[in-house]
């Protein structure tokens, strides 16, 4: 972890975080955007996906992060990017769509949804990458 960690904390010195993208708030999901917004300095949790919007806000409450815009297109998610947003949505697509996210952690704990995800986030599938 040494390796990461100074990697990270690099990131984090040049102000060029990891943009993490978040597929589902649930228990899970709360846990990781705590640890990523409080723990992790290099990474910065820049959208969540949830079914239901009010759960993904309550990730990022929960987190300590109250600023947080409602998107519905891959143009806003890519805009509130650019501005240093936090972003929620009920798309997960949108994540996987988006220029400026480096990372995406799927914890829907859905394996179906999920390889679904991991499909549209591929290289291979995924043109506007």
């Amino acid at each position: 972890m040494i390796i990461v960690d100074n990697a990270l904390k690099a990131r984090a010195e040049a102000g060029n975080p990891v943009r993490v993208g978040m597929i589902g708030a649930g228990f899970m999901g709360r846990g990781i955007a705590n640890q990523i917004a409080n723990s992790v300095p290099g990474m910065e949790l820049v959208a969540i996906f949830n079914r239901s919007i009010d759960g993904a806000k309550r990730a990022y409450t929960e987190a300590g992060i109250e600023d947080v815009r409602v998107v519905k297109t891959v143009t806003e998610l890519e805009e509130a990017i650019a501005q240093n947003k936090y972003s929620i949505t009920d798309d997960a697509k949108l994540l996987c769509q988006a220029e400026g996210i480096d990372a995406i952690v799927e914890v829907t704990g859905t394996i179906e949804f999920g390889a679904e995800v991991v499909l549209e986030r591929s290289p291979t599938t995924n043109t506007s990458s």
